[in-house]
């Protein structure tokens, strides 16, 4: 943003900003520096500094005028460039009475939008919304001010009026990117918002088979799927909401595999100027071959804290798996994955995040059950309709028993990477590409193994409400 406080500082410094010539004699300039000389020798430095601009756009060529301009402009610091700096290092309570200071001056309206960014920053939106509106009144300052009302509809859950603020926001001096990346997340903002998406999958080893195992067993196929999804958020976010979504997997020849399920949740969302949290309850069923194969009751926490470049993140989950399948009935038990992670934000759109996560599979027979933990990486990189990223993971996965199938105790390590490639296609609808990567080396050789993953997505999402 640092580039568009400097537009904006420009525009209302009365040190800096541009003089439009009014017309006049050299007898009313000199008459209007008298006014500054001596409002100047009462200390009132603000009304010399416009007494010598009146001055200037009556006399553009007046030497003496000039003189005495930049001599009041260095005799103190400007609050209002103390003010954006305070506001620029992330400290906007700091910038607040300096912006009080810098009132008076012919510039409020741009007042008025610095005030209300910090007040937006603060959470404090009921007195950032008139400050913005009456910047948004200035024609100079309506992109920008409609940039960060939009900011704050986005917060309360209001993603349709979000979407309008961000399209007027979009021909804004360096909100370009970042108007047209809100406006796609508005439409995941609203009341009601609904999903759908069509996937083609090709996968080079569906069920995992080992290396060198039988060709009988499941190899590679390709399916197409379709996943839909319906949010309801009363009152917005933060707040509390339902979700119910279904999922269709047709396989092109492994028919045996074919997929169907559906899921809802009910959860709450907190939602702070740099902090969030989420607390979630989801069941869902799966459906494979047309007989009933997996039910799963999930419990979910997670959270982020924004601290200057750096965003914190953790998520915990335990699901309460139920296997309906007689044959894979002992892998039924608790499953409780827990990440925590870092993130930093350089700029420029980019965001690399490190962390660490952990698995404890506490399944219904020892030989089954596992802990397995490892460190991830990620890099994200958005540019206005393109997103592009990649992540990467190494988990050493310990089993609890001997398996007597082969008379040790399983203990594999599990290579995984995943890349990715979203291109937004408007507002509403996306395509997204990627492939992903799984290697298990395990001290079985007999189980080690190799899948890809190769998917093309097409995505609408649109907030009705």
């Amino acid at each position: 943003m640092s580039a568009v406080f400097l537009l904006l500082l420009a525009a209302a410094d009365p040190c800096t900003a541009p003089i439009a010539p009014l017309g006049g004699d050299a007898r009313e300039a000199a008459i209007y520096v008298q006014v500054g000389d001596a409002e100047r020798d009462r200390g009132n430095l603000g009304a010399a500094r416009e007494a010598y601009r009146a001055a200037l756009a009556r006399a553009p060529g007046s030497v003496a005028a000039m003189a005495r301009l930049q001599a009041v402009c260095a005799l103190a610091p400007d609050p209002l460039q103390a003010g954006v700096d305070a506001l620029e290092s992330g400290h906007p309570a700091a910038a607040l009475p300096l912006f009080a200071a810098a009132r008076g001056r012919g510039n409020d309206r741009a007042i008025d939008l610095l005030e209300g960014i910090s007040r937006y920053q603060l959470g404090e939106d009921a007195r950032a919304v008139p400050l913005l509106e009456s910047a948004r009144a200035d024609p100079a300052l309506a992109e920008s001010a409609s940039f960060f009302l939009g900011l704050v509809a986005l917060r309360r859950g209001d993603g349709d009026r979000a979407t309008r603020l961000f399209d007027q926001a979009r021909h804004a001096m360096g909100l370009e990117d970042t108007a047209r990346q809100l406006s796609r997340m508005a439409q995941l903002e609203g009341h009601v918002v609904l999903s759908a998406a069509a996937e083609v999958v090709y996968d080079t080893n569906v069920a995992l088979r080992p290396d060198g195992a039988p060709t009988t067993l499941p190899g590679p196929d390709g399916s197409v799927g379709m996943t839909l999804m319906a949010l309801v958020r009363p009152w917005g976010t933060p707040g509390p909401y339902a979700r119910v979504e279904g999922q269709l997997s047709k396989q092109f020849t492994l028919t045996q595999l074919d997929l169907v399920g559906g899921a809802g949740a009910l959860g709450f969302k907190l939602l702070g100027p740099t902090a969030s949290l989420t607390g979630e309850y989801a069941y869902g069923v799966q459906a494979v071959d047309g007989r009933s194969y997996l039910a799963d009751q999930r419990i979910f926490l997670g959270g982020s804290l924004l601290t200057g470049n750096f965003l914190w993140g953790g998520a915990y989950a335990a699901h309460f798996e139920s296997y309906r399948w007689s044959g894979l009935s002992d892998l039924s038990g608790l499953r409780q994955v827990l990440e925590l992670d870092a993130g930093f934000l350089p700029g420029g759109g980019v965001r690399l995040t490190a962390g660490w996560a952990g698995t404890w599979d506490a399944a219904r027979i020892d030989p089954l059950s596992y802990l397995e933990h490892g460190p991830i990486l990620e890099l994200l990189w958005a540019r206005g309709p393109v997103t592009l990223g990649a992540r990467g993971s190494i988990a050493w996965r310990t089993y609890q028993a001997e398996d007597p199938a082969y008379g040790a105790v399983r203990d594999d390590t599990r290579y995984a990477g995943t890349t990715w490639l979203d291109v937004a296609l408007g507002i509403q609808w996306a395509v997204r590409g990627a492939v992903r990567f799984l290697r298990v080396d395990s001290n079985i050789p007999d189980l080690n193994a190799t899948e890809w993953v190769f998917s093309a997505s097409l995505v609408w999402t649109a907030a009705v409400l």
